[in-house]
């Protein structure tokens, strides 16, 4: 199985209008043309909300949300408080997802769904969406050499392509995320849409439903796999194609000094060997296991926007007015 994460790069047409405003942000809504050829109706138009300062651009955020949609109108919140302290705040709404699913399809299904065809088409496309997006920021004059990618769940998952290929990135934060994913279709309960499709005979090309073969195979290659560079994980056909879109496959690629892991103690959606094996392929980085859940953090994103801003290099005195500023925190997605 052949896998590409190329593009054509080009000056990007989009449109775009302000949705809102507050006292030292507006909200701008983004949709351009996928640059990905291999692109499913409904999927075409890329989509993102950026926030901007009004003031004077300092630093940079890209934000990645994970499966389906209920986590995104949490994240949004992130947009008011990082955009207030001088940060340009995008978030990018994921093909295969909310207001970007393809047609006759759930939000976030196609990224684990088990048929190799399907996933390399969702991963590629994610890689390929989130890549032009930083070019758009690029060509706009919003994407900073100092900047963060916060990726929660799949976008984390993505970010660790992204983030082997791109040297425009300053600095990764790894949400509660996971890689292994074998575990992931096997054991998390988001998956039990895959395993219902096994006892109807999906899946059984390169072992999907065979957890014990599947495990096995994984054993077996990924001491080699965690030793290729980029073009070799691409392109050897002697590995199983799954590790092609697995985080695991491309931390040794990463920087670790750009990189924070932060992994949920209580974390019931991704199962734990998935969470431990990213966890310490993170080895280096700056890694945190913290008393929360996959998704009890959302609501009090005020913590992860002071790291950001800590990262970032914002004064302690500008982000604490930032983060304790009250404001009125529209949401796009309720208009």
């Amino acid at each position: 199985m052949t896998i590409n994460f190329n593009y054509d790069k080009k000056n990007i047409d989009f449109v775009s209008g302000y949705i809102f405003k507050g006292k030292s942000y507006r909200c701008n809504y983004i949709r351009y043309k996928t640059l990905y050829k291999n692109f499913l109706p409904g999927t075409e138009n890329v989509e993102l909300y950026l926030y901007q300062p009004k003031k004077e651009v300092r630093a940079s955020t890209l934000i990645l949300h994970g499966l389906g949609s209920r986590n995104i109108k949490f994240l949004l919140k992130l947009g008011p408080v990082l955009a207030s302290a001088g940060i340009s705040t995008a978030i990018l709404i994921l093909p295969g997802n909310y207001t970007r699913v393809e047609n006759i399809s759930v939000s976030g299904r196609s990224y684990l769904y088990p048929d190799i065809n399907v996933m390399y088409r969702f991963w590629e496309h994610g890689v390929v969406d989130i890549l032009s997006t930083i070019d758009l920021l690029e060509q706009s004059g919003f994407w900073k050499e100092n900047n963060i990618v916060l990726g929660y769940c799949l976008g984390g998952m993505i970010s660790t392509i992204v983030g082997a290929i791109d040297s425009r990135i300053n600095h990764l934060l790894f949400m509660t995320t996971g890689g292994h994913i074998p575990q992931i279709l096997h054991q998390s309960p988001v998956t039990k849409f895959a395993r219902r499709l096994f006892q109807k005979g999906i899946g059984t090309d390169y072992y999907l439903d065979n957890k014990e073969k599947l495990y096995d195979i994984y054993d077996k290659q990924f001491p080699k796999v965690k030793k290729m560079s980029f073009d070799e994980i691409i392109a050897n056909t002697d590995i199983h194609p799954l590790f092609k879109i697995d985080p695991i496959s491309y931390c040794h690629l990463l920087d670790m000094k750009k990189v924070t892991f932060i992994d949920a103690f209580f974390d019931s959606t991704l199962p734990i060997q998935s969470r431990k094996i990213l966890y310490d392929e993170m080895y280096g980085a700056n890694r945190k296991v913290l008393p929360i859940s996959h998704v009890n953090w959302l609501p009090f994103g005020y913590f992860v926007a002071k790291y950001m801003l800590y990262k970032l290099d914002i004064n302690e005195k500008e982000a604490k007015k930032a983060l304790l500023t009250r404001r009125k925190m529209e949401n796009p997605l309720e208009k």
